[in-house]
Protein backbone atom coordinates (compact mmCIF):
# COMPACT_ATOMS: atom_id res chain seq x y z
CA UNK A 1 0.00 0.00 0.00
CA UNK A 2 2.85 2.02 0.93
CA UNK A 3 6.06 2.18 1.99
CA UNK A 4 6.73 1.57 5.76
CA UNK A 5 8.99 4.34 7.62
CA UNK A 6 12.73 3.32 6.03
CA UNK A 7 12.25 0.43 3.68
CA UNK A 8 13.27 2.90 0.52
CA UNK A 9 16.82 3.90 2.17
CA UNK A 10 17.72 0.24 2.87
CA UNK A 11 16.79 -1.10 -0.35
CA UNK A 12 19.99 -2.66 -2.02
CA UNK A 13 20.17 -1.93 -5.66
CA UNK A 14 22.44 -5.06 -6.12
CA UNK A 15 23.77 -6.43 -9.33
CA UNK A 16 21.24 -9.57 -9.90
CA UNK A 17 23.09 -11.40 -12.57
CA UNK A 18 26.59 -11.57 -9.80
CA UNK A 19 24.42 -12.56 -6.50
CA UNK A 20 22.64 -15.19 -8.79
CA UNK A 21 25.36 -16.47 -10.01
CA UNK A 22 27.16 -16.19 -6.37
CA UNK A 23 24.34 -18.82 -5.23
CA UNK A 24 24.32 -20.30 -7.92
CA UNK A 25 19.86 -19.66 -8.97
CA UNK A 26 18.77 -19.20 -11.99
CA UNK A 27 17.24 -15.28 -12.82
CA UNK A 28 14.68 -16.60 -15.31
CA UNK A 29 11.58 -18.27 -15.51
CA UNK A 30 9.42 -20.20 -18.30
CA UNK A 31 6.07 -18.00 -18.25
CA UNK A 32 3.10 -20.17 -17.19
CA UNK A 33 -0.29 -19.43 -19.13
CA UNK A 34 -3.15 -18.27 -16.85
CA UNK A 35 -5.47 -20.89 -17.87
CA UNK A 36 -2.78 -23.10 -16.48
CA UNK A 37 -2.08 -21.11 -13.35
CA UNK A 38 -6.20 -21.38 -12.78
CA UNK A 39 -5.47 -24.82 -13.54
CA UNK A 40 -2.92 -25.55 -10.29
CA UNK A 41 -4.94 -22.89 -8.20
CA UNK A 42 -8.16 -25.35 -8.41
CA UNK A 43 -6.22 -27.98 -8.26
CA UNK A 44 -4.98 -26.86 -4.52
CA UNK A 45 -8.88 -25.71 -3.56
CA UNK A 46 -9.60 -29.51 -4.17
CA UNK A 47 -6.44 -30.76 -2.27
CA UNK A 48 -7.46 -28.94 0.74
CA UNK A 49 -11.21 -29.80 0.57
CA UNK A 50 -10.92 -33.47 -0.11
CA UNK A 51 -11.04 -36.07 2.55
CA UNK A 52 -8.48 -38.72 2.09
CA UNK A 53 -8.58 -42.71 3.37
CA UNK A 54 -5.80 -42.19 4.88
CA UNK A 55 -4.10 -39.83 7.67
CA UNK A 56 -0.30 -38.48 8.77
CA UNK A 57 -1.58 -38.37 12.34
CA UNK A 58 2.15 -36.81 14.05
CA UNK A 59 5.62 -35.77 13.09
CA UNK A 60 8.14 -35.31 15.60
CA UNK A 61 11.91 -33.75 14.75
CA UNK A 62 14.34 -34.41 16.78
CA UNK A 63 17.60 -33.33 17.30
CA UNK A 64 19.06 -35.97 14.38
CA UNK A 65 15.82 -38.19 13.88
CA UNK A 66 12.45 -37.38 12.17
CA UNK A 67 9.09 -39.60 13.29
CA UNK A 68 6.28 -39.78 10.91
CA UNK A 69 3.28 -41.99 12.32
CA UNK A 70 0.21 -42.56 10.80
CA UNK A 71 -2.91 -44.89 9.62
CA UNK A 72 -3.35 -46.29 5.69
CA UNK A 73 -6.39 -46.99 4.66
CA UNK A 74 -8.05 -49.48 2.32
CA UNK A 75 -6.20 -52.53 0.38
CA UNK A 76 -2.50 -52.18 -1.47
CA UNK A 77 0.89 -51.29 -0.79
CA UNK A 78 1.39 -47.51 0.34
CA UNK A 79 4.50 -45.20 0.56
CA UNK A 80 5.71 -42.57 2.96
CA UNK A 81 6.58 -39.77 0.61
CA UNK A 82 8.88 -36.95 2.29
CA UNK A 83 7.92 -33.85 -0.03
CA UNK A 84 9.99 -31.06 0.04
CA UNK A 85 9.14 -26.86 0.12
CA UNK A 86 10.13 -26.50 -3.49
CA UNK A 87 7.74 -29.17 -4.58
CA UNK A 88 4.22 -28.82 -5.14
CA UNK A 89 2.26 -31.94 -4.04
CA UNK A 90 -0.83 -30.96 -5.99
CA UNK A 91 1.27 -31.45 -9.11
CA UNK A 92 3.00 -34.18 -8.99
CA UNK A 93 2.57 -37.39 -10.60
CA UNK A 94 5.62 -39.33 -8.85
CA UNK A 95 7.49 -39.09 -5.86
CA UNK A 96 11.32 -38.77 -5.81
CA UNK A 97 11.59 -39.04 -1.38
CA UNK A 98 9.97 -42.52 -0.62
CA UNK A 99 10.31 -44.84 1.95
CA UNK A 100 7.78 -48.15 2.31
CA UNK A 101 5.43 -49.07 4.43
CA UNK A 102 4.66 -52.58 5.84
CA UNK A 103 1.77 -52.10 8.15
CA UNK A 104 -2.06 -50.06 8.21
CA UNK A 105 -1.19 -48.71 11.40
CA UNK A 106 3.08 -47.22 10.81
CA UNK A 107 5.40 -45.65 12.75
CA UNK A 108 8.98 -44.71 10.99
CA UNK A 109 11.90 -43.02 11.59
CA UNK A 110 14.41 -41.57 9.47
CA UNK A 111 17.54 -39.12 9.80
CA UNK A 112 16.55 -36.00 10.06
CA UNK A 113 19.72 -34.65 7.75
CA UNK A 114 20.15 -35.56 3.91
CA UNK A 115 23.31 -35.07 2.30
CA UNK A 116 23.22 -34.00 -0.85
CA UNK A 117 19.57 -33.78 -1.87
CA UNK A 118 19.43 -31.84 -5.59
CA UNK A 119 22.44 -30.06 -4.54
CA UNK A 120 22.16 -28.63 -1.12
CA UNK A 121 22.56 -30.82 2.48
CA UNK A 122 18.88 -31.03 3.33
CA UNK A 123 17.36 -30.51 6.92
CA UNK A 124 13.79 -32.40 7.22
CA UNK A 125 12.19 -30.13 9.45
CA UNK A 126 11.08 -28.24 6.32
CA UNK A 127 9.63 -31.65 4.60
CA UNK A 128 5.84 -32.07 4.58
CA UNK A 129 4.90 -36.48 4.88
CA UNK A 130 2.25 -38.10 3.28
CA UNK A 131 0.80 -41.50 2.15
CA UNK A 132 1.22 -42.83 -1.09
CA UNK A 133 -0.99 -45.19 -2.70
CA UNK A 134 0.18 -47.47 -5.08
CA UNK A 135 -1.85 -48.70 -7.82
CA UNK A 136 0.36 -50.99 -10.09
CA UNK A 137 3.58 -48.16 -11.08
CA UNK A 138 0.71 -45.22 -10.41
CA UNK A 139 1.45 -43.66 -7.10
CA UNK A 140 -2.07 -41.51 -5.99
CA UNK A 141 -1.58 -39.13 -3.31
CA UNK A 142 -3.65 -40.74 -0.45
CA UNK A 143 -3.62 -37.99 2.56
CA UNK A 144 -3.20 -34.68 3.13
CA UNK A 145 0.66 -33.91 3.46
CA UNK A 146 2.03 -32.83 7.10
CA UNK A 147 4.77 -30.68 8.82
CA UNK A 148 6.59 -30.53 11.89
CA UNK A 149 3.79 -31.23 14.38
CA UNK A 150 7.10 -30.86 17.33
CA UNK A 151 10.38 -29.54 16.74
CA UNK A 152 13.25 -30.18 19.03
CA UNK A 153 14.67 -26.72 20.71
CA UNK A 154 18.15 -25.37 19.99
CA UNK A 155 17.20 -22.74 22.72
CA UNK A 156 14.71 -22.07 25.20
CA UNK A 157 13.99 -18.41 25.65
CA UNK A 158 11.03 -17.36 27.91
CA UNK A 159 8.23 -15.77 26.46
CA UNK A 160 8.49 -11.78 26.22
CA UNK A 161 5.34 -10.12 27.07
CA UNK A 162 3.70 -7.37 25.83
CA UNK A 163 3.80 -4.82 28.70
CA UNK A 164 1.36 -2.66 26.73
CA UNK A 165 -0.19 -2.14 23.08
CA UNK A 166 1.56 0.92 22.40
CA UNK A 167 4.04 0.68 19.66
CA UNK A 168 6.18 2.51 16.62
CA UNK A 169 6.60 1.35 13.33
CA UNK A 170 10.10 0.85 11.71
CA UNK A 171 12.75 3.37 12.59
CA UNK A 172 15.84 4.20 13.84
CA UNK A 173 18.41 6.71 14.94
CA UNK A 174 19.43 8.11 18.70
CA UNK A 175 15.79 10.35 18.87
CA UNK A 176 13.81 7.15 17.92
CA UNK A 177 15.53 4.68 20.63
CA UNK A 178 14.84 7.92 23.00
CA UNK A 179 11.34 8.24 22.40
CA UNK A 180 10.92 4.29 22.66
CA UNK A 181 12.03 4.64 26.44
CA UNK A 182 10.86 7.70 27.64
CA UNK A 183 7.11 7.32 26.25
CA UNK A 184 6.69 3.68 27.06
CA UNK A 185 6.74 1.70 23.93
CA UNK A 186 6.14 -1.84 24.19
CA UNK A 187 6.18 -2.98 20.92
CA UNK A 188 8.03 -2.00 17.53
CA UNK A 189 8.24 -3.33 13.88
CA UNK A 190 11.79 -3.24 12.16
CA UNK A 191 12.33 -3.88 8.25
CA UNK A 192 14.54 -6.62 7.57
CA UNK A 193 15.57 -6.56 3.85
CA UNK A 194 16.96 -10.49 3.44
CA UNK A 195 19.85 -8.55 0.74
CA UNK A 196 21.31 -6.99 3.73
CA UNK A 197 22.19 -10.37 5.56
CA UNK A 198 23.03 -12.60 2.29
CA UNK A 199 24.31 -9.99 -0.56
CA UNK A 200 27.08 -12.06 -2.36
CA UNK A 201 29.70 -9.64 -0.73
CA UNK A 202 31.66 -10.13 3.20
CA UNK A 203 31.93 -12.99 5.40
CA UNK A 204 31.77 -16.36 5.16
CA UNK A 205 28.62 -17.94 6.23
CA UNK A 206 27.66 -21.53 5.75
CA UNK A 207 24.10 -23.38 5.38
CA UNK A 208 22.73 -26.91 3.67
CA UNK A 209 26.52 -27.45 2.56
CA UNK A 210 26.68 -24.27 0.43
CA UNK A 211 28.88 -21.32 1.50
CA UNK A 212 27.29 -17.70 1.04
CA UNK A 213 28.47 -13.95 2.33
CA UNK A 214 26.79 -11.90 4.52
CA UNK A 215 26.07 -8.04 3.57
CA UNK A 216 28.23 -5.71 4.57
CA UNK A 217 24.47 -4.41 6.80
CA UNK A 218 24.62 -6.97 8.87
CA UNK A 219 26.36 -4.93 11.92
CA UNK A 220 23.36 -2.01 11.10
CA UNK A 221 20.76 -5.18 11.77
CA UNK A 222 22.72 -6.37 14.49
CA UNK A 223 23.32 -2.56 16.25
CA UNK A 224 19.43 -1.85 15.83
CA UNK A 225 18.08 -4.61 17.38
CA UNK A 226 20.58 -4.60 20.29
CA UNK A 227 19.82 -0.95 21.08
CA UNK A 228 15.50 -2.51 20.86
CA UNK A 229 17.18 -5.20 23.26
CA UNK A 230 17.42 -2.56 25.88
CA UNK A 231 14.50 -0.89 25.80
CA UNK A 232 12.47 -4.03 26.67
CA UNK A 233 9.67 -3.72 23.64
CA UNK A 234 8.47 -6.83 21.82
CA UNK A 235 10.23 -6.52 18.05
CA UNK A 236 8.50 -7.75 15.03
CA UNK A 237 11.00 -8.19 12.04
CA UNK A 238 9.53 -7.64 8.50
CA UNK A 239 10.55 -9.93 6.52
CA UNK A 240 11.34 -8.04 2.77
CA UNK A 241 13.04 -9.93 -0.72
CA UNK A 242 13.86 -6.70 -2.94
CA UNK A 243 12.11 -7.71 -6.63
CA UNK A 244 15.93 -7.32 -8.27
CA UNK A 245 17.42 -9.68 -5.80
CA UNK A 246 18.18 -13.68 -5.63
CA UNK A 247 15.04 -13.89 -3.04
CA UNK A 248 12.67 -13.27 -5.65
CA UNK A 249 9.94 -15.44 -7.29
CA UNK A 250 11.27 -16.18 -10.78
CA UNK A 251 7.44 -15.43 -11.87
CA UNK A 252 7.79 -12.00 -10.13
CA UNK A 253 7.05 -8.71 -12.58
CA UNK A 254 7.09 -5.90 -10.77
CA UNK A 255 6.08 -4.16 -8.20
CA UNK A 256 7.90 -3.18 -4.95
CA UNK A 257 9.08 -6.32 -3.23
CA UNK A 258 8.64 -9.94 -4.50
CA UNK A 259 7.49 -13.02 -2.81
CA UNK A 260 10.76 -15.40 -1.97
CA UNK A 261 11.50 -18.08 -4.59
CA UNK A 262 10.95 -21.20 -3.05
CA UNK A 263 10.91 -23.19 -6.41
CA UNK A 264 14.58 -24.88 -6.35
CA UNK A 265 16.33 -26.59 -3.86
CA UNK A 266 19.04 -23.59 -4.18
CA UNK A 267 16.67 -20.87 -3.95
CA UNK A 268 14.91 -22.42 -1.21
CA UNK A 269 18.23 -23.15 0.69
CA UNK A 270 19.48 -19.17 0.02
CA UNK A 271 16.13 -18.44 1.72
CA UNK A 272 16.63 -20.42 4.75
CA UNK A 273 20.18 -19.90 5.29
CA UNK A 274 19.10 -15.91 5.59
CA UNK A 275 16.03 -17.11 7.87
CA UNK A 276 18.32 -19.00 10.07
CA UNK A 277 21.22 -16.62 10.48
CA UNK A 278 18.41 -14.24 11.58
CA UNK A 279 16.82 -16.81 14.59
CA UNK A 280 19.98 -18.14 15.31
CA UNK A 281 21.38 -14.83 15.93
CA UNK A 282 18.60 -12.99 17.52
CA UNK A 283 16.54 -14.84 20.40
CA UNK A 284 17.49 -13.14 22.76
CA UNK A 285 20.54 -14.62 24.09
CA UNK A 286 23.57 -11.71 23.38
CA UNK A 287 21.41 -8.79 22.49
CA UNK A 288 18.78 -8.36 20.45
CA UNK A 289 15.32 -10.62 19.92
CA UNK A 290 13.17 -10.93 17.10
CA UNK A 291 9.64 -12.29 18.50
CA UNK A 292 7.54 -12.45 15.79
CA UNK A 293 8.00 -12.56 12.14
CA UNK A 294 5.62 -10.45 9.58
CA UNK A 295 5.98 -12.52 6.33
CA UNK A 296 7.14 -9.97 3.23
CA UNK A 297 4.34 -7.17 3.05
CA UNK A 298 0.85 -7.01 2.13
CA UNK A 299 -0.13 -9.91 0.01
CA UNK A 300 -3.48 -9.55 -0.50
CA UNK A 301 -1.87 -6.92 -2.71
CA UNK A 302 0.79 -9.42 -3.82
CA UNK A 303 1.28 -7.39 -7.45
CA UNK A 304 2.52 -4.28 -5.62
CA UNK A 305 4.42 -5.55 -2.05
CA UNK A 306 4.59 -9.81 -2.67
CA UNK A 307 4.93 -9.70 -6.05
CA UNK A 308 4.42 -13.22 -7.60
CA UNK A 309 3.38 -12.24 -11.18
CA UNK A 310 -0.54 -12.33 -12.14
CA UNK A 311 -1.76 -15.02 -10.03
CA UNK A 312 -4.99 -16.80 -8.70
CA UNK A 313 -5.66 -15.85 -5.29
CA UNK A 314 -5.08 -19.74 -4.00
CA UNK A 315 -1.41 -20.37 -5.90
CA UNK A 316 -0.52 -16.99 -4.63
CA UNK A 317 -1.18 -17.99 -1.32
CA UNK A 318 0.13 -21.36 -1.55
CA UNK A 319 3.76 -20.10 -2.06
CA UNK A 320 2.94 -17.90 1.16
CA UNK A 321 1.94 -20.31 3.20
CA UNK A 322 5.15 -22.46 2.10
CA UNK A 323 7.23 -19.02 2.89
CA UNK A 324 5.48 -19.16 6.52
CA UNK A 325 6.24 -22.61 7.33
CA UNK A 326 9.95 -22.33 6.03
CA UNK A 327 10.21 -19.47 8.65
CA UNK A 328 8.19 -20.91 11.90
CA UNK A 329 10.09 -24.35 11.78
CA UNK A 330 13.44 -22.38 11.87
CA UNK A 331 12.17 -19.54 14.18
CA UNK A 332 10.88 -22.09 16.67
CA UNK A 333 13.92 -23.89 17.24
CA UNK A 334 14.97 -20.68 18.69
CA UNK A 335 11.96 -19.67 20.51
CA UNK A 336 8.95 -21.72 21.12
CA UNK A 337 6.71 -18.69 21.46
CA UNK A 338 7.78 -17.41 18.27
CA UNK A 339 4.93 -16.43 15.51
CA UNK A 340 4.69 -15.86 11.81
CA UNK A 341 2.14 -13.14 11.03
CA UNK A 342 0.39 -12.27 7.47
CA UNK A 343 0.67 -9.00 6.08
CA UNK A 344 -2.67 -7.74 5.04
CA UNK A 345 -3.86 -4.39 3.58
CA UNK A 346 -7.02 -2.79 5.12
CA UNK A 347 -9.10 -4.25 1.79
CA UNK A 348 -10.94 -7.06 4.04
CA UNK A 349 -13.49 -8.35 1.75
CA UNK A 350 -13.93 -6.35 -1.39
CA UNK A 351 -11.23 -3.64 -1.57
CA UNK A 352 -10.30 -1.82 -4.26
CA UNK A 353 -7.80 -3.60 -6.75
CA UNK A 354 -6.47 -6.91 -4.80
CA UNK A 355 -7.33 -10.41 -3.01
CA UNK A 356 -9.39 -10.65 -0.11
CA UNK A 357 -7.73 -10.75 3.53
CA UNK A 358 -10.53 -12.81 5.06
CA UNK A 359 -10.65 -15.12 2.01
CA UNK A 360 -6.76 -15.34 2.29
CA UNK A 361 -6.84 -16.21 6.24
CA UNK A 362 -9.60 -18.51 5.99
CA UNK A 363 -8.05 -20.14 3.11
CA UNK A 364 -4.73 -20.40 5.87
CA UNK A 365 -7.14 -22.37 8.40
CA UNK A 366 -7.88 -24.71 5.48
CA UNK A 367 -4.25 -25.36 5.03
CA UNK A 368 -3.93 -25.76 9.04
CA UNK A 369 -6.51 -27.92 9.39
CA UNK A 370 -5.59 -29.89 6.33
CA UNK A 371 -1.40 -29.78 6.71
CA UNK A 372 -1.04 -29.71 10.85
CA UNK A 373 -1.39 -26.33 12.50
CA UNK A 374 1.04 -23.85 13.33
CA UNK A 375 1.62 -20.39 15.00
CA UNK A 376 0.45 -18.17 12.95
CA UNK A 377 -1.37 -14.50 13.43
CA UNK A 378 -2.36 -11.24 11.04
CA UNK A 379 0.02 -8.19 11.02
CA UNK A 380 -3.11 -5.80 9.59
CA UNK A 381 -2.76 -2.77 8.02
CA UNK A 382 -5.91 -0.40 8.50
CA UNK A 383 -5.58 2.69 7.08
CA UNK A 384 -8.29 4.63 5.88
CA UNK A 385 -10.07 3.62 2.66
CA UNK A 386 -8.28 6.73 1.11
CA UNK A 387 -5.20 6.95 2.43
CA UNK A 388 -4.77 11.17 2.08
CA UNK A 389 -8.15 11.56 3.63
CA UNK A 390 -7.61 12.01 7.63
CA UNK A 391 -11.46 12.13 8.47
CA UNK A 392 -12.46 8.27 8.09
CA UNK A 393 -15.20 8.88 11.06
CA UNK A 394 -16.78 10.67 8.05
CA UNK A 395 -15.16 9.43 4.67
CA UNK A 396 -15.27 5.53 5.57
CA UNK A 397 -18.82 4.56 3.98
CA UNK A 398 -17.47 1.10 2.75
CA UNK A 399 -16.09 0.50 6.13
CA UNK A 400 -19.24 -1.22 8.12
CA UNK A 401 -19.72 -3.48 11.39
CA UNK A 402 -20.46 -5.85 9.08
CA UNK A 403 -18.33 -9.46 8.76
CA UNK A 404 -18.42 -9.01 5.03
CA UNK A 405 -17.26 -5.26 5.20
CA UNK A 406 -15.38 -4.12 2.33
CA UNK A 407 -12.97 -2.65 4.05
CA UNK A 408 -11.71 -2.42 7.71
CA UNK A 409 -10.22 0.35 8.99
CA UNK A 410 -9.71 2.52 11.78
CA UNK A 411 -13.92 3.21 11.89
CA UNK A 412 -14.46 -0.75 12.18
CA UNK A 413 -11.85 -2.68 13.91
CA UNK A 414 -14.22 -4.31 15.42
CA UNK A 415 -14.83 -6.40 12.42
CA UNK A 416 -11.23 -7.98 12.49
CA UNK A 417 -11.62 -8.28 16.27
CA UNK A 418 -14.31 -10.03 16.00
CA UNK A 419 -12.50 -12.57 13.72
CA UNK A 420 -9.56 -13.20 15.57
CA UNK A 421 -11.95 -14.34 18.68
CA UNK A 422 -14.27 -16.49 16.84
CA UNK A 423 -12.84 -20.25 18.63
CA UNK A 424 -13.26 -21.89 15.22
CA UNK A 425 -9.94 -19.80 14.64
CA UNK A 426 -8.08 -20.20 17.58
CA UNK A 427 -4.21 -21.87 17.87
CA UNK A 428 -4.58 -24.78 20.36
CA UNK A 429 -7.43 -23.36 21.94
CA UNK A 430 -6.01 -19.90 22.38
CA UNK A 431 -6.28 -16.78 20.45
CA UNK A 432 -3.94 -16.06 17.45
CA UNK A 433 -1.87 -12.64 17.33
CA UNK A 434 -3.27 -9.83 15.80
CA UNK A 435 -1.25 -6.75 15.93
CA UNK A 436 -2.11 -3.59 13.19
CA UNK A 437 1.21 -3.42 12.52
CA UNK A 438 1.03 -0.61 9.88
CA UNK A 439 -1.68 1.95 9.21
CA UNK A 440 -1.64 5.68 10.09
CA UNK A 441 -4.10 8.94 9.85
CA UNK A 442 -2.21 11.65 7.17
CA UNK A 443 -1.92 15.61 7.88
CA UNK A 444 -2.35 16.19 3.90
CA UNK A 445 -0.24 19.53 4.96
CA UNK A 446 1.37 20.82 8.17
CA UNK A 447 -1.50 23.41 8.60
CA UNK A 448 -2.82 23.38 11.90
CA UNK A 449 -6.70 22.14 10.70
CA UNK A 450 -4.98 19.34 8.89
CA UNK A 451 -2.44 17.91 11.84
CA UNK A 452 -5.88 18.73 14.59
CA UNK A 453 -6.99 15.87 11.70
CA UNK A 454 -4.43 14.37 11.87
CA UNK A 455 -4.05 13.77 15.93
CA UNK A 456 -7.56 13.41 16.00
CA UNK A 457 -7.75 10.09 14.26
CA UNK A 458 -5.04 8.42 16.41
CA UNK A 459 -6.67 8.94 19.33
CA UNK A 460 -9.97 7.60 18.07
CA UNK A 461 -8.00 4.37 16.49
CA UNK A 462 -5.98 4.22 20.23
CA UNK A 463 -9.27 4.78 22.05
CA UNK A 464 -10.97 1.77 19.92
CA UNK A 465 -7.52 -0.56 20.73
CA UNK A 466 -7.34 -0.36 23.95
CA UNK A 467 -10.98 -1.49 24.32
CA UNK A 468 -10.69 -4.39 21.90
CA UNK A 469 -9.79 -7.98 23.32
CA UNK A 470 -8.22 -9.59 20.11
CA UNK A 471 -6.06 -6.62 19.05
CA UNK A 472 -2.75 -7.30 21.08
CA UNK A 473 -0.63 -3.99 20.08
CA UNK A 474 -0.93 -1.31 17.21
CA UNK A 475 2.46 -0.34 15.87
CA UNK A 476 1.91 3.45 14.38
CA UNK A 477 3.47 4.12 11.02
CA UNK A 478 5.55 6.14 10.99
CA UNK A 479 7.59 7.46 13.43
CA UNK A 480 8.08 10.09 11.07
CA UNK A 481 7.03 11.40 7.41
CA UNK A 482 8.87 10.58 4.36
CA UNK A 483 9.51 12.39 1.71
CA UNK A 484 9.05 9.57 -0.94
CA UNK A 485 5.89 8.18 0.55
CA UNK A 486 3.78 8.96 -2.37
CA UNK A 487 2.96 12.25 -0.80
CA UNK A 488 1.45 10.75 2.45
CA UNK A 489 2.58 12.62 6.27
CA UNK A 490 1.50 9.68 8.37
CA UNK A 491 4.18 10.30 10.78
CA UNK A 492 4.56 11.08 14.27
CA UNK A 493 7.33 13.74 13.60
CA UNK A 494 7.27 16.31 10.67
CA UNK A 495 9.92 16.98 7.89
CA UNK A 496 11.29 20.35 7.56
CA UNK A 497 8.56 22.33 5.47
CA UNK A 498 7.62 25.82 6.42
CA UNK A 499 7.79 26.22 10.15
CA UNK A 500 8.39 22.93 10.85
CA UNK A 501 11.98 21.28 10.92
CA UNK A 502 13.15 17.51 10.44
CA UNK A 503 11.81 15.31 13.12
CA UNK A 504 9.79 17.85 15.02
CA UNK A 505 7.11 16.59 16.99
CA UNK A 506 3.71 17.10 15.30
CA UNK A 507 0.54 17.38 17.12
CA UNK A 508 -0.27 13.21 16.66
CA UNK A 509 3.11 12.78 18.58
CA UNK A 510 1.73 14.13 22.05
CA UNK A 511 -1.45 12.19 21.53
CA UNK A 512 0.14 9.13 21.18
CA UNK A 513 2.95 9.52 24.26
CA UNK A 514 -0.39 10.03 26.39
CA UNK A 515 -1.97 7.33 25.03
CA UNK A 516 -1.65 4.88 27.69
CA UNK A 517 -0.89 7.49 30.74
CA UNK A 518 -2.36 8.97 33.34
CA UNK A 519 -2.47 12.33 31.03
CA UNK A 520 -5.08 10.53 28.38
CA UNK A 521 -8.24 12.11 29.16
CA UNK A 522 -6.25 15.34 29.53
CA UNK A 523 -4.68 14.88 26.25
CA UNK A 524 -7.35 13.42 24.47
CA UNK A 525 -10.21 15.87 25.52
CA UNK A 526 -10.21 18.39 22.97
CA UNK A 527 -10.53 16.03 20.21
CA UNK A 528 -13.95 14.65 21.04
CA UNK A 529 -15.57 17.98 19.53
CA UNK A 530 -13.65 17.63 16.09
CA UNK A 531 -14.81 13.97 15.92
CA UNK A 532 -18.29 14.97 16.69
CA UNK A 533 -18.16 13.19 20.04
CA UNK A 534 -19.39 13.36 23.59
CA UNK A 535 -18.18 10.43 24.83
CA UNK A 536 -15.64 8.05 23.81
CA UNK A 537 -18.01 4.85 24.57
CA UNK A 538 -19.78 6.05 21.04
CA UNK A 539 -17.23 4.67 18.48
CA UNK A 540 -17.91 0.94 19.61
CA UNK A 541 -20.19 -0.73 17.87
CA UNK A 542 -21.36 -4.76 17.70
CA UNK A 543 -20.50 -6.55 14.83
CA UNK A 544 -23.86 -7.93 13.01
CA UNK A 545 -23.49 -11.72 11.48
Amino acid sequence: MKLSNMKFDTIRLLTTAALLAVVGVSSHAQAIPWEEKVRMAENIDSYLATEYPSVIKKVVVTEDKVTISGVCSGEGSFLLADIVPWQDVTEMKTFPYTVGIGTKKFEITLDRYVKGREGIDYDRVFSKWAVVRLDGPVQILDSHARYADEVAPKATPAPLKLKNKKGFGAGGGELYLKEVKEIGIGSVTSNIHLVDVISGEGEDYEYGGLSYAFGKSVDRIRKHLGALAETDVVVSAIILCARNSVYADPENEGGFYAMPDLTSAKAFNVYAAALEYLASSYWGQNGGRISHWIMQNEVDMGHEWTNMGKQPETRLLDRYVKSMRVCYNIARQYDQNASVLESMTHNWVNGDGGYSPKSMLEKTLAYSKAEGDFRWGIAYHPYPQDLSRPKFWEDDTRSTFDRNSDYVTFKNLEVIDDWILQKDHFYKGKKRPLFLSEQGTNSPSYSEEDLTLQAAGAAWAWKKTAALKGIDAIQWHGWCDQREEFGLRIGLHAFADGDYQDLQPKPVFKVWAAAGTAEEDEVFAPYLEVLGLKDWKEIMHKVSR
